[in-house]
């Protein structure tokens, strides 16, 4: 137990050195205290610690879940001992400061109905040229139809949060609790899409979002 243990003091300490407040940290201790106990004495596999993640997930709060996934991905390489990942992480701001609060579905379809009756349509120009950009590859609309309802979903949940990535990376925690994937396949190829989405979310900002981004001359 004590190796785990170790691991979430070094995790803890590193998001307090980046910013981290004292309740923020205080947050995460309470909440990864739950999943390290389901880890003591289990060898590291990654099949493994998802299975711990699952059941860890299903005892906390509903409002708390997208900040226990999220505690819990960041968690995971200390828990490894991968220096070398940690390292990379670190120095790109892989880690957040701050305990995210979406507001997340039962499922996909509750999200858009949310969406739909709150008339919500401020999607970002990047949306579009990337289902352009998948038309003009040669993909069928009933092949983008269901990618396109997936990242109106997760553009919904990103509204009025900061244009940043570790908010992306939120997001994305946030739509894989909601769509509750029966299998592995099925999760990659939406860690796909929010990957290759990532970089024109990031590329194409909203022209409020363009016009902080620049800087001054």
């Amino acid at each position: 137990m004590k190796e785990v243990e170790d691991a979430l003091e070094a995790y803890l300490n590193l998001i307090h050195r980046k910013g981290a407040a004292d309740q923020v940290v205080e947050e995460r201790r309470q909440l990864l205290k739950k999943l390290t106990t389901l880890l003591d004495g289990r060898p590291k596999d990654i099949e493994l610690f998802r299975q711990a993640v699952d059941v860890y997930l299903e005892r906390c709060p509903h409002e708390d879940r997208v900040t226990a996934l999220t505690c819990a991905r960041e968690y995971y390489y200390f828990w490894l001992g991968d220096m070398k990942k940690l390292a990379e992480l670190t120095s790109r701001s892989g880690f957040t400061i701050h305990n995210p609060r979406m507001d997340i579905a039962a499922s996909l379809d509750e999200l858009l109905q949310r969406m739909a009756a709150s008339g919500f349509n401020r999607f970002p120009p990047s949306l579009e040229i990337y289902l352009g950009k998948l038309f003009e590859g040669g993909m069928k609309e009933r092949q983008i139809a269901p990618r396109e309802q997936i990242l109106k979903g997760m553009l919904y949940l990103l509204d009025g949060q900061p244009y940043k990535p570790e908010n992306y990376r939120i997001a994305v925690d946030a739509m894989l609790l909601q769509l509750k994937f029966d299998d592995d396949e099925s999760r990659v190829a939406f860690l796909q899409l929010a990957r290759e989405y990532f970089y024109y979310w990031l590329s194409f900002p909203p022209a409020a979002e363009r016009s902080t981004m620049m800087a001054p001359f």
